[in-house]
Formats: structure tokens, sequence, C-alpha cells
């Protein structure tokens, strides 16, 4: 194995490893920060997703700014991201997780995050190389140039301000909601803070490692998982990826956060349940992909370019997360 083939199973493997015990840790979950907000007025893990956000916008900028790693900004194919963000966030709601807690749960001994993760990569598969090829490459055709010159469509060249302005007003903000926020851990997990914090660092460290498989892509469950299926059966894609690897780390790093904590046990869902999980994974899997990616790929690793489009998805998937909220719960009071 040369020095190459080393660094790129290391860098993979611990990145997985060490982002499936924060999360899980943390019990940090997108569907769970809404599902709690929406329902319950807890805003905590709501807190260290923006927490999250911010620590990992900082870094990346940091890591750019000193040349260390080139990271690449998603276009604003505003069809994609906008639809496939809302059927994203009725995805998540129904199969009661997100991309990432999925995985994590997998390491927790949750039969039906298998479940889950079959719909997603079925999805995934079908938008991408599938019967879905199509349409999502029809939708995500209708991209708007939001840009000065040369500059990429973020948010600050939108605006054509300095990045550091966007994230100082942004940081001010966030920062005052921040604080009003207690501190307290939840039934065992990490305060938010710390959770926050650390998912933060290891989105923007993931730039940085994924170069050592050969080129920046971050930390992402969207194609990846997808391809986690096809490549044993048909070999697509050809070889195995950066981001293939590191799916195999995260539920190895959950379980060994899971286990001292008492939070392993092996636990399968009722049977009517199945069909409902297997769909909101079907859901989330090929809305992923029309929309550029999940909930980690697009709300936090490329959010934190300040990419409009990332941004715009992101918020969409909330947005549509708490409007199945509301059809199935809040409607009827």
């Amino acid at each position: 194995m040369d020095e190459f083939s080393l660094s790129f199973w290391l860098s993979a493997v611990l990145t997985g490893l060490a982002f499936g015990y924060v999360i899980q840790r943390g019990g940090f979950c997108l569907t769970r920060a809404i599902s709690n907000l929406a329902l319950m007025g807890d805003a905590g893990i709501m807190r260290s997703y923006v927490l999250a956000m911010l620590v990992a916008v900082v870094g990346v900028h940091i890591l750019t700014g000193l040349g260390l790693v080139e990271v690449p900004v998603r276009p604003f194919r505003w069809l994609a991201n906008v639809l496939g963000g809302l059927l994203f966030g009725v995805g998540m709601i129904l199969s009661g997780g997100c991309s990432g807690s999925t995985w994590y749960r997998v390491g927790e001994g949750a039969i039906g995050a298998w479940v889950i993760l079959l719909g997603f990569a079925l999805g995934a598969t079908t938008a991408n190389v599938g019967a879905l090829a199509p349409l999502r490459g029809w939708l995500q055709s209708r991209e708007l140039e939001l840009r000065l010159g040369d500059a990429p469509p973020t948010l600050p060249s939108a605006l054509g301000v300095s990045p550091w302005l966007v994230i100082a007003v942004l940081g001010v903000a966030a920062l005052v909601w921040l604080s009003r926020g207690p501190r307290e851990p939840e039934h065992g997990k990490w305060a938010w803070p710390l959770t926050g914090a650390a998912v933060g660092i290891l989105i923007a460290a993931g730039w940085w490692t994924s170069t050592l498989g050969g080129r920046p892509v971050g930390i992402t469950f969207a194609v990846n998982t997808g391809h986690a299926l096809t490549y044993p059966l048909v070999g697509y894609p050809n070889q195995i990826t950066w981001s293939m690897v590191l799916l195999a780390g995260m539920p190895v790093g959950a379980f060994l956060g899971a286990w001292p904590a008492g939070d392993f046990r092996w636990k399968l869902p009722p049977g009517w349940s199945l069909v409902k999980i297997f769909g909101g994974g079907l859901l989330m899997g090929a809305s992923a992909l029309i929309a550029d990616g999940c909930n980690i790929t697009q709300g936090l690793t490329n959010a934190a370019t300040l990419s409009v489009g990332s941004l715009a998805a992101f918020l969409s998937m909330c947005a549509g997360g708490w409007l199945t909220l509301w059809a199935l719960y809040l409607r009827k009071g």
C-alpha cells in the first residue's frame, strides 16, 4: 500500500469515526432539532445545529484564507435546491431521522436505521442514474447566476461585500440567540455548546481531510450512500471513493460512543412502521440528489462556504420538515 493509499483510507475512516462518535454523543439530528422545537418548544438541538454551522463557516474560510484547501462552491440551482429541500424535509420526518443520524443510529443497534438507509440508497440511485435522473437533470438545469465578475454564487458575492462582514453579522445574530439557551445536556447527551462546536470543527476539518483522498468533498451522506449500494451490486462507481469509506467509520464511531454510555441496544421498530420509514428514506434519498445534497452535505458542509444554493436547500429542508409536522400534528392542536 503506497503513501497515497494509506492516507486515503486513514483519513476517510478516522473522519467517519470521529463524526459518528461526536454526533452520537450529542444526539445531533436535524429531524429531532425541528421536531423538538415545533412540538415541545425545546431549541437545544437546533442551537447545536446553528452553532455548528457558525463554527464551520469560520473554519472553512480560515482554511481557504490560509490556502490549505480550495473549497468548491455549489451552484445556485434554485428550483432543484428549493423543491428537493422541501421534499427532503418531508422524508426525514416520515423516516424519523435525517441522513447523519440514521447512520449513527446503526451504531446504536437500531434495526430500523438499516431499513431507512436501504430506502435512502435506492432513492439516491434512482435519482442519480435511474428513472428519475432525467427529471433531476431538468430541475438542476434551472440555475441562477448570482456573482460579481468571476466570484462564485455565495451570499457575500451576491451582496458585493467581504465574506468576513457577512460572517460577523450572522455570527452576532446567532450568538445573541444562542446565549439565551440553557447549557444542560439532554438525557445524558453532551450539552449543545459542546456538540455544536465539535460538529462545526469536524465539518471544517472534513474539507481538508478529504483532500487526502484526492479532492476536497467534505463530509457528505447523499451520493455516497447510494454508491454504497450500487458499488457491490453493479460496480458503480468504478472505484471506491473517499466518501464511501467515510460511511464505514460512521457506525463504528457511533458504537464507540453508545456502548460506554449505555445507549446501545438492539431495537426493532413495530412492523407497521417499517413501510413508513422505508418510504421516508426513499424520499430522502431521491430528494437529496435533486437538492444537490442532504442536511449534512448542503446544510453544513457546503453551507459553510456561504453558497446561496446550499443555504436555500437547507432552509427548504427545515421548512419541509416543519410543514410536515404541522400537517401531521400541529394543525390538529
